[in-house]
């Protein structure tokens, strides 16, 4: 270290001054003197937990034992596992550090934890280093400031073993989800008739890595059942809910079989399946009045939407809506028709333009009354309330009620039974319920 002299000038000012002086002089000496910086002592890497597979999420810490006192920014890391098509791994994020001593030595310990997921089977010991700017607080004095440098060191090996995932026992619909899952679902009613619409809500939610290819599970398709795809309603890293529809066709479709999720847990080191039901259903008592049977819209391809949104439109409307136009569309058609062949023959043949337009209007005319005539004989009408029912016998499931003077269309009979079609539902009624107003 070199030496400095520094002569002060006496004069007769008094020993006070030259102790103030002498003070300044050794606050400027100290200021002026270099410093020793401080250093990165070590470092290492470790995986939490210990043991990993294929596309496990896990952690990764990281420690870097410091001189005591100092603080470290921009941490930058090389030699490390960076392929994305090997490893994903996530920013480092600043954990709580400590103060350590060990031995004589004290030292300031900072931790970090970054999230990563290996994408393949990987046995390999990596060569760290670790590379950022060491900041220290200097004093002189009354006065401080910090200082930085830049350091860089090389750390203790990390090994990075991730095994594949085993063969032995694996699911046939294993679609790679590792972790822990758990599949909950909920009907949306459980007392029904048949026919009725029935929604499955299944909702699956756990810790771990559910893959690109997983998919909701859905129960296993049934003949008693009319069934829909299902819509997805959420899809997260460890999250998804989905909505599918069910329709009973009978009473004998009193059960919606279970709905199974395969998974592997890694903590257990086996395939484990979480199960959703079976789901129940009771067929309660036909309701006392049936109101307008309802055109029902069942949406699997988009979210579904408010009740208030869904404007609802009879079938029986629809229904005789066409079945009166149609009688009225033929009579103006042909009216239409022989004005127009009136017309175009007046100016030559006046008699014969006047003959076939009448011709022409007469057909229109009559085919119109003809098909208003059909119309009316193939409806009848309700004499009284009536349980529309599954099969041609007084045993048979009750599917819907009609109430007196309800418009009905006759298919076919069966003893003193008529299977009838009311506004698009089929069943069979006993044919005293039929008013007398018309042959079918």
């Amino acid at each position: 270290m070199q030496n400095y002299r520094v002569s002060l000038p006496l004069t007769d000012c008094g020993r006070g001054w030259r102790c103030k002086a002498g003070r300044w002089l050794c606050l400027l000496l100290l200021v002026a003197l270099p410093v020793r910086a401080g250093e990165i002592l070590g470092g290492r890497f470790k995986t939490v937990p210990d043991a990993l597979y294929v596309n496990q999420a896990f952690e990764i810490h990281f420690e870097l034992e410091v001189t005591f006192g100092s603080e470290v920014e921009d941490v930058r890391i090389t030699d490390f596992p960076n392929n994305p098509e090997l490893i994903t791994v996530g920013r480092l994020e600043t954990a709580v550090g400590s103060r350590v001593t060990r031995g004589t030595q004290t030292f300031t310990v900072h931790r970090f934890i970054a999230k990563a997921r290996c994408h393949q089977p990987i046995d390999r010991v990596f060569q760290p280093h670790v590379h950022c700017m060491l900041v220290e607080r200097r004093n002189a004095g009354f006065f401080s400031h910090w200082q930085s440098f830049p350091k860089q060191k090389q750390l203790e090996p990390f090994t990075l073993r991730v095994r594949p995932l085993p063969e032995a026992g694996r699911p046939a619909d294993f679609s790679g989800a590792i972790g822990h899952f758990r599949l909950n679902g909920r009907l949306s009613q459980h007392i029904v008739q048949p026919g009725d619409i029935i929604t499955l809500s299944l909702d699956l939610v756990g810790e771990g890595w559910l893959g690109d290819r997983a998919a909701m599970p859905v129960p296993p398709a049934s003949p008693l059942f009319k069934s829909y795809p299902p819509k997805e309603l959420l899809r997260e890293a460890a999250h998804l809910k989905s909505e599918q529809v069910f329709i009973p066709q009978s009473t004998n479709a009193t059960e919606i079989a279970a709905a199974r999720f395969s998974f592997f847990n890694p903590a257990t080191e086996r395939y484990e399946e979480s199960v959703a039901g079976p789901f129940r259903l009771t067929f309660g008592a036909a309701p006392a009045a049936a109101a307008a049977e309802e055109v029902r819209v069942i949406d699997t391809a988009r979210p579904a939407v408010s009740a208030v949104q869904a404007q609802l439109i009879t079938r029986e409307q629809v229904d005789q809506t066409l079945r009166h136009s149609v009688p009225l569309l033929v009579a103006g058609g042909g009216v239409l028709a022989a004005f127009f062949v009136f017309f175009l023959l007046a100016g030559t043949h006046r008699v014969l333009a006047a003959g076939v337009g009448l011709l022409i209007l007469a057909g229109g005319l009559g085919m119109g009354y003809r098909l208003r005539s059909k119309t009316t004989l193939s409806t009848r009408h309700l004499a009284r309330r009536a349980e529309v029912r599954f099969a041609p016998s007084q045993t048979g499931a009750p599917l819907f009620t009609l109430n007196p003077g309800s418009t009905v269309v006759p298919l076919e009979q069966s003893g003193p039974w008529v299977r009838i079609d009311a506004a698009g539902r089929c069943g069979w009624i006993h044919a005293d319920t039929l008013k007398h107003d018309a042959t079918p």
